[in-house]
């Protein structure tokens, strides 16, 4: 058939070696196997971030669904990292929107009209935790949040009482891995009407050279006055000798940004060395002042800009006229 056939074809044209990484039980490993495994892991979670990073999302979107262990191999590397972190930034966006919803009830106490649910979509959901956390919370008799996993935490279906959790969570990324929460989408391009969501996240998954395109969805997608919450690892916006080198001269708005050639261009021209296996070091995203000035033409107005984390810069901006 002209898919199998397709795929074939794109298989066989690949110029890297196809690995597969398979986890045996950590009993019938030795320390020594451990340790090949876990530097195993690590290596191949690098590849294929820098993969995603350096090709349009298009690409990935056609590559992981061609190949959808690649996604189980991304996110055996990425959790093993995230154990690493001082904060997890999904419990920072998941922290936000509750305190937004709890504000917005309590500033509407007198109004008896039946509060709409908050919508959201979260773009590069991963294990889809954000969701789980939002469609686990419940409205107790006080009007109080509880947390109380229920029908549609776990099956990601509409369940009897909807009415009691007052979020809907729309999860979408490269492969659903299997979990019913997640709808496989390229994130330039989702499943959803023009301005139908109220909040928007990007939670580490500002990944591909067309960036703007994220933006332009979110846009579309979020209701006028709509929320998008972005987290990024800060090397992705800027660089550590800039910060200590005090470099006047490439200071901008948002701080001080030491000028990059473009990363694409870059890593195609300049690969690295195979044996640099051990250099953790992310590549920048773009300048960070670049970024807020896409973000203003593509129609959002930065509100909060939380740089107090060593590791994360956590973003908030509102949808508005003119985008």
């Amino acid at each position: 058939s002209d898919i199998s056939d397709t795929n074939t074809s794109t298989q066989s044209s690949s110029s890297k070696p196809q690995m597969k990484i398979s986890l045996p039980k950590p009993s019938m490993m030795s320390t020594l196997q451990k340790a090949f495994l876990e530097r195993l892991t690590s290596s191949r979670f690098r590849e294929l971030n820098e993969d995603l990073y350096t090709k349009p999302s298009q690409d990935s979107f056609k590559q992981f669904t061609e190949r959808p262990e690649l996604f189980d191999q991304y996110h055996v590397g990425f959790r093993k990292q995230a154990k690493e972190w001082p904060v997890n930034p999904v419990d920072v966006i998941y922290k936000k929107i509750v305190t937004t919803w709890r504000k917005e009830v309590q500033g509407s106490k007198g109004n008896k009209s039946k509060r709409e649910n908050v919508v959201v979509a979260d773009f590069g959901c991963g294990d889809a935790k954000l969701a789980e956390r939002l469609l686990s919370l419940k409205i107790g008799g006080d009007g109080q949040l509880t947390n109380q996993p229920s029908k549609k935490a776990k099956k990601g279906k509409q369940s009897d009482d909807k009415s009691s959790c007052p979020f809907d969570v729309y999860s979408f990324d490269l492969v659903s891995g299997g979990n019913p929460l997640v709808t496989p989408a390229d994130m330039s391009n989702v499943p959803l009407s023009d301005e139908s969501i109220d909040v928007a996240v990007y939670c580490l998954a500002l990944m591909g050279t067309n960036v703007a395109d994220f933006v332009r969805e979110s846009w579309r997608v979020l209701k006028f006055n709509g929320v998008l919450r972005v987290a990024e690892v800060r090397s992705r916006f800027e660089t550590a000798s800039a910060e200590s080198n005090g470099d006047k001269q490439n200071k901008g708005k948002f701080g001080h940004h030491k000028k990059l050639k473009s990363r694409n261009n870059a890593h195609h021209q300049n690969k690295r060395s195979d044996n640099n296996d051990d250099d953790d070091t992310p590549q920048p995203l773009m300048l960070l002042d670049e970024f807020m000035a896409l973000m203003q033409r593509c129609g959002f107005q930065c509100t909060n800009m939380d740089r107090s984390n060593k590791m994360f810069l956590f973003m908030d901006f509102v949808k508005i006229d003119g985008g």
